[in-house]
């Protein structure tokens, strides 16, 4: 089978990561896969090459952009996809336009958040590319609810998960950042920029009675300048940042708005618990008091007490830590189903290609 994985870009973002695992996973399935970023390049695009995965970057500026369907669907034409999997608004209106001048392929876009950073004229032409696919897959229920109903929707929680974190992940993790055993530690990771809320944790950081705790970011992105200076240690961008929430007797995720998010998935595969935003899909990751706990969004104070709570209670860091390990295991969020799962999609989708007129 021969499968094209189109997305946006291809730097260290949560979707941009999936790409890269059902690549790498597809290929050594025996497809024969094609990455095409619409926008740009990055490290993961490296990444793919040297594993010998074909990448193409298009390089467009606007998704509107009359000469994006063409030389997508050249490239799709020369690589004679039977499948073409989208992630992200930008590379679903592109595959969309493309399907009218290519040929005839399965189309499945996997769709992470509800487009609530979109225009409303970017959202208004998503929505009308989402009639083009085949199959559509929601990251959670919260993104499948906000999508419209008539869809062909099916709810597939990603996962990057391989094996829980083995035991000496936390020595290592540190050892690694140069961290004492001793030091509290808490660690936020992701893409700054507003919606993930990391100026929250600025202010909660002022509220909290462990003053003296370390307080790490992981990430890059264009609210960087505004985050410097106030309280965060940035560590920008790292290929590693999965294995590093070992460090962590913390991991916060303030977000504003999420779909499925994966880094608290990687904190609980390794027994850290998580203090998380209750907005979109990221209350269906995060089970107050089960794997972690959950605060009111646009909630500093709220972020400051969690926070504070988790640091003076050892025992209940355990048991949640503990919680969240047995979480990921009895719902089998790992990466090898979410390929088992999206295979079977394109299986589908493939069915309704052929039946159609």
């Amino acid at each position: 089978m021969k499968i094209a994985l189109v997305t946006t870009g291809l730097g260290f973002g949560g979707a941009e990561r999936i790409v890269q695992a059902l690549a790498e996973d597809l290929k050594h399935r025996g497809c024969e896969v094609l990455v095409v970023a619409t926008t740009r390049a990055g490290p993961i695009a490296l990444t793919l090459s040297d594993a010998g995965i074909e990448v193409e970057v298009l390089g467009i500026r606007h998704p509107l952009d009359a000469r994006v369907p063409i030389a997508l669907a050249r490239t799709l034409h020369r690589h004679q996809s039977n499948v073409v999997h989208s992630h992200l608004a930008v590379a679903d209106i592109a595959v969309a336009m493309a399907s009218r001048l290519g040929p005839k392929a399965a189309r499945v876009t996997t769709v992470h958040n509800p487009g609530i950073e979109l225009s409303r004229s970017k959202k208004v032409a998503w929505r009308l590319a989402l009639t083009r696919f085949h199959r559509v897959l929601a990251v959670s229920e919260h993104v499948r609810d906000s999508l419209p109903r008539e869809l062909p929707v099916t709810v597939l929680h990603p996962s990057l998960i391989t094996n829980l974190a083995p035991s000496g992940a936390r020595a290592e993790a540190r050892a690694a950042l140069g961290l004492s055993d001793e030091a509290h530690v808490v660690m936020a990771v992701g893409r700054l920029h507003a919606i993930k809320g990391f100026d929250l944790l600025i202010e909660a950081r002022a509220r909290m009675r462990h003053r003296e705790c370390r307080l790490l970011l992981i990430g890059d992105g264009p609210e960087r300048a505004n985050l410097e200076g106030r309280g965060l240690e940035l560590l920008g961008e790292k290929a590693d940042a999965a294995k590093l929430l070992a460090a962590a007797d913390v991991v916060v995720c303030p977000s504003r708005s999420e779909g499925f998010p994966q880094v608290p998935l990687h904190a609980h595969a390794a027994g850290v618990p998580v203090v998380a935003t209750a907005v979109g899909g990221q209350s269906e990751v995060v089970l107050d008091g089960e794997n972690g706990l959950l605060v009111a969004p646009e909630s500093p104070a709220a972020l400051a007490q969690a926070i504070d709570r988790l640091l003076s209670d050892a025992s209940l860091r355990h048991r949640l830590g503990q919680g969240a390990r047995r979480r990921i295991q009895t719902r089998e969020l790992y990466r090898h189903r979410m390929l088992e799962h999206t295979l079977e999609a394109y299986r589908v989708a493939r069915l309704r290609a052929n039946s159609a007129p």
